[in-house]
């Protein structure tokens, strides 16, 4: 009887302290209960370079790129949680496996989350899918879109939308194509044909356990439209499941960002610094030369 007692307080403790926000759920860092930023910093990422990659647009981490990696943020690599955007009865949250490599010229995407019915036959309007919204110009980006698609209680600006969906009609398993490129900014979507389909996938599944994604994309496209990616800072970002549904009864994911870096290049020494050096370089090897033959003779 006592044990119970105790359990019935901890209960009533814990959810006053939830309560006063002392301790903050996870859900609470999801909308509708508020900006992501209030709870918990921006998680960042370094994505891992590698000088040559290439990748085969299937849908699996075939390549030794993809296997070189752990969850570790300045690895590339990490695990995402998304979650309902309203907490009740249905609330879920699902944990997404996510590796970013960079090339001198691509960025290579690879995700993979559970799903326990997967590919829906239900239609065109329920679907699984995945979506990012990367940040071109938000002064105040936050995964936190109070007011619908658009950025206006943000500061204004452009968001670069990526969406993939899985539809009874879409290609087969295994299969490579564009998703669709869009953009969203202060006051809501832009005109579809204003932009240009940039950002190649490929999707595998094993049915009803998970979904596995690969994704291409140039760093540097020129669209206006899209995010473009240099060193010049940080990429914020956040992403979205659809678990055979769509619009408010996706997951979310908080708010994060990518922190694109090169390695150095090696200092280039002048044309003028290489002659000199290699003069220089000449008159030593004369001068020890020398001072060895003298040693030599005389040592004879």
């Amino acid at each position: 009887m006592k044990n119970r007692n105790y359990l019935k307080f901890a209960i009533i403790f814990f959810s006053i302290l939830i309560s006063i926000n002392i301790i903050v759920p996870s859900v609470l860092a999801f909308p509708p209960y508020g900006d992501c930023k209030d709870y918990h910093n921006v998680v960042n990422i370094i994505p891992y370079y590698e000088k040559t990659a290439s990748i085969n647009l299937d849908g699996l981490p075939n390549e030794d790129f993809w296997k070189e990696h752990t969850n570790d943020n300045e690895n590339g690599s990490l695990i995402i949680p998304l979650a309902s955007e309203s907490y009740g009865p249905a609330f879920s949250v699902v944990y997404l496996n996510i590796t970013f490599v960079i090339t001198d010229t691509y960025l290579y995407i690879f995700c993979k989350w559970l799903d326990n019915t997967t590919r829906p036959d239900l239609g065109a309007s329920v679907y699984d899918g995945l979506y990012f919204c990367w940040n071109i110009n938000v002064p105040n980006f936050s995964a936190y879109f109070s007011s619908g698609m658009n950025t206006l209680d943000m500061g204004g600006g452009d968001v670069d939308s990526w969406d993939w969906s899985c539809l009874s009609s879409s290609p087969l398993n295994g299969s490579s194509y564009y998703c669709r490129d869009s953009c969203f900014g202060t006051y809501g979507w832009y005109n579809p044909s204003l932009e240009t389909e940039d950002v190649e996938i490929a999707y595998t599944y094993q049915t009803n356990v998970s979904y596995s994604l690969e994704i291409k994309r140039q760093l540097i496209t020129n669209d206006p439209y899209d995010t473009q990616f240099d060193q010049s800072k940080k990429y914020k970002f956040n992403m979205g499941i659809m678990n055979d549904a769509q619009h408010e009864d996706h997951l979310i994911s908080w708010t994060h960002a990518l922190d694109i870096k090169f390695p150095e290049s090696p200092a280039v020494i002048p044309a003028y610094n290489m002659i000199l050096f290699l003069i220089f370089s000449g008159i030593a090897l004369v001068v020890i030369t020398r001072k060895i033959n003298y040693l030599l003779k005389k040592g004879s």
